[in-house]
């Protein structure tokens, strides 16, 4: 029988350890919900399940022909998130730094070796010289020079100068930038005591008007951010200028797309497999940091940037606002961190080529390390493929011939070519152009937005230009039609005509004259117009303009101007917002009938108006899409048809009598007979000379612009091209552009059925 004493021991040695069980459980669970709770929340949400977006890939775009314009290559992304890389997180200044400099080095290593100048005599990349020449892009969207003395990138009030001035305004107090809150200041106070309005009545926001770029400079916007994320965000101090300047960039770029618990940052695209290979074996000193594959945009071509146009990280601006067809955060299949169309095509037919995204869910240990993907993950949708109305060749032959011909001027120009029975955009040329493969880098993008040519402009859509002569096809309609001339009316020319005591000139043709309208076209005499001027007046011309949409945007996918046809409605719209414009007189008449006064008019807009001459009366809506195709090919989503704007009514005599000038321009004696006599090609066409002036730095500065319009064949118009030089001097200076057009478009053999580029699904996986 046990002792008494010794049952009652071993209780109580029982009950200790009871205790010292419950103590130290107790404990523990003190340590995990108390002390260390909230820590063990956020890294069960931060590592054991994750859901990232499988971005889809955007879809193809192809020629007329099937040549491959932009497809998809895949590539590999740096995405940081943020509540394992940046909340709560000491040391993320120096692994951001870290990372910035190994993808800069990665981008560096990619494009040494590689050719300066793409390929001059061909219309596509050799895929692997493209890959190698686009590395990786570090996401740094602030548009301040990488390096000192630090300027701002970019004209005043475009995009991203503008979302960069909005970011200063916002963030006025907080950096202590005293210049831009006092202007905000006053602007607010001039809201209510002197309200300001635009020329439709509503009211102009003064404070929103405020470009803050013009009030802090450049290196002053990067010390305040410095200062203010050294002492509030816990950024290292003793930064050199440069590295300092590389994380104010990112900094930037994170607020602008809301890096958050809801957002993932995108901090590089297109990084190397060596890049993605030291990452991951570095995994634990890189936490928070994932590497996504995706489809990027590979350039199968080195023309047509402004017709493509560029991609881009989305901004907040876009996945709230109203900025570049958003808000997007409206729209099914989008999330905040997608790349969405920014120019051309890409951003017009955003809704086609970008496709719907995927899902991914993974399950990671407390290390970061994947265990399983869940099985609610889907695949993304990739996106529809567009053929373009574009001849690729055509485009080739237009872009080098725009380079030869108008480089010596030192300035830029366009070219357009139609098809006058259907509207379709055959070559849609500007000079200068840029680089899509590269667009983002660095040094690319700064030597761009240095280019005074202003090469991102396209010039064929956006130019306005005095159309000069090639406006006296359009007034010698209107005058015929309205019975002030008809094919006998003759006019002399001795070189002046007086009007008003002011004298107009003529210095078209060597010798005085006596001329018909058919002679006055070729000859492009000014003196005809003069006289038909005083009769047709500048308010019947601004109708006749408005029927062959001079001076009105064209419905053109991409974007455009809408320029303005001169008249005195047109005048005294002006003059409600200038009201020192003086009012339309006599003559602004004469000016106007040769295409001078305030005529402005893009390249897209004559090529238009005069293919409604040539086919008869019918305008027709330019178009840059030939149809759109579902991803695999498989199936046509639209069709394009031509589509009829509108029909001008004038009579056969009246086109058979400017038809007969304009074949008269091209022959012996006429204008472009240089260029076309001899071709064996009857050419129709009228040349043009456009008086500019512009001011550069307080001094004036005039030149004149060439222009020429044609068509071909004369008997059968298949083609109407418009070129542009600014600086060219007379319309015969760029004739040759339109010859060699022509005669790339007469060499070619068309195939027989449109090449099959694509037959199979271009998902990237």
């Amino acid at each position: 029988m046990v002792n008494k004493v010794q049952l009652l021991r071993r209780l109580l040695v029982l009950g200790c350890l009871l205790l010292l069980c419950v103590g130290l459980a107790g404990g523990q669970l003190m340590q995990l919900q108390l002390i260390n709770g909230e820590d063990y929340v956020r890294r069960s949400a931060s590592f054991l399940t994750t859901t990232s977006t499988v971005s889809a890939a955007r879809g193809e775009i192809l020629d007329r022909y099937g040549r491959a314009m932009v497809t998809n290559q895949t590539g590999f992304s740096l995405v940081l998130i943020y509540s394992s890389f940046w909340e709560d997180k000491e040391d993320r200044f120096e692994i951001l730094l870290d990372l910035a400099n190994r993808v800069k080095a990665d981008a560096a290593a990619a494009s040494g070796g590689t050719a300066e100048n793409p390929s001059e005599d061909g219309t596509e990349t050799d895929a692997d010289t493209a890959e190698e020449a686009s590395g990786a892009v570090l996401n740094d969207a602030m548009p301040i020079t990488d390096t000192a003395p630090y300027t701002y990138v970019g004209a005043e009030g475009d995009s991203e100068r503008k979302a960069l001035s909005d970011y200063i305004k916002s963030s006025a107090d907080t950096l202590g930038l005293t210049a831009v809150q006092d202007a905000k200041t006053a602007a607010s106070a001039a809201n209510e005591e002197n309200p300001q309005y635009d020329a439709d009545g509503n009211a102009i926001d003064q404070v929103a008007a405020i470009d803050a770029t013009t009030l802090v400079s450049a290196s002053e916007f990067i010390s305040a951010m410095r200062t203010y994320m050294e002492e509030k965000l816990g950024m290292p101090t003793g930064l050199s200028d440069a590295d300092a300047r590389t994380l104010v960039g990112l900094y930037y770029s994170m607020r602008r797309v809301s890096f958050s618990n809801n957002a993932t940052f995108t901090l590089a695209d297109n990084v190397s497999m060596d890049l993605i290979a030291y990452i991951k074996e570095h995994h634990q000193q890189y936490t928070g940091v994932d590497v996504q594959s995706e489809a990027i945009r590979k350039y199968d071509t080195t023309y047509a940037a402004h017709v493509l146009g560029t991609v881009g990280a989305m901004y907040t601006e876009e996945w709230e606002g109203t900025d570049n067809g958003g808000p997007y955060k409206n729209k099914q299949g989008y999330n905040m961190n997608d790349t969405i169309g920014k120019s051309g095509l890409e951003a017009a037919l955003e809704e086609y080529l970008h496709g719907t995204a995927g899902s991914r869910t993974v399950e990671t240990d407390l290390g970061g390390d994947s265990i399983t993907d869940h099985a609610n993950s889907y695949a993304p949708q990739p996106g529809d493929n567009v053929i373009t109305t574009i001849d690729l060749e055509l485009q080739a032959v237009a872009e080098q011939s725009l380079a030869n011909y108008l480089s010596s001027y030192e300035r830029g120009g366009a070219a357009v070519a139609l098809d006058p029975n259907t509207g379709e955009v055959l070559v849609m040329a500007s000079y200068p152009t840029y680089s899509l493969a590269d667009y983002y880098q660095d040094d690319v993008a700064t030597a761009r937005v240095q280019d005074t040519r202003s090469p991102e402009l396209n010039r064929a859509t956006g130019g306005q230009y005095p159309p000069g002569s090639t406006f006296k096809v359009l007034t010698a309609i209107a005058a015929l039609e309205e019975g002030i001339i008809d094919a006998n009316t003759t006019y002399t020319c001795d070189g002046v005509f007086e009007y008003g005591g002011q004298k107009f000139t003529c210095g078209n043709h060597e010798q005085p004259m006596t001329l018909d309208v058919t002679q006055a076209i070729k000859y492009s005499c000014n003196v005809y117009f003069y006289n038909v001027s005083q009769k047709l007046t500048g308010a019947h011309l601004e109708q006749w303009c408005d029927r062959f949409g001079l001076g009105n945007v064209t419905g053109i996918e991409i974007g455009e101007s809408a320029g303005q046809a001169a008249g005195p409605t047109e005048r005294e719209q002006h003059r409600k917002t200038d009201p020192l414009l003086r009012e339309w007189q006599g003559g602004d008449d004469v000016n106007a009938a040769i295409g001078q006064s305030d005529n402005l008019f893009t390249p897209l807009q004559l090529a238009n108006y005069m293919a409604a001459v040539v086919n008869g009366g019918t305008l027709y809506q330019p178009t840059l899409v030939k149809s759109i195709k579902t991803y695999d090919y498989s199936d046509v989503v639209e069709e394009k048809k031509p589509e009829a704007v509108g029909t001008i009514e004038f009579s056969d005599a009246t086109r058979d009598l400017v038809m007969q000038g304009m074949s008269e321009v091209t022959a012996e004696g006429g204008t472009a007979a240089t260029t076309f006599a001899d071709y064996p090609i009857k050419v129709g066409g009228k040349t043009g000379s456009a008086e500019m002036t512009e001011y550069k730095d307080g001094v004036e500065i005039n030149y004149t612009n060439g222009l020429f319009v044609a068509f071909a064949p004369f008997d059968d118009p298949e083609i109407v091209i418009c070129v542009v030089g600014e600086g060219a001097g007379h319309g015969s200076a760029v004739a040759p552009v339109v010859r060699d057009i022509l005669d790339a478009y007469f060499a070619e053999e068309e195939p027989d059925t449109v090449e099959s580029v694509q037959e199979e699904n271009t998902m990237v996986p």
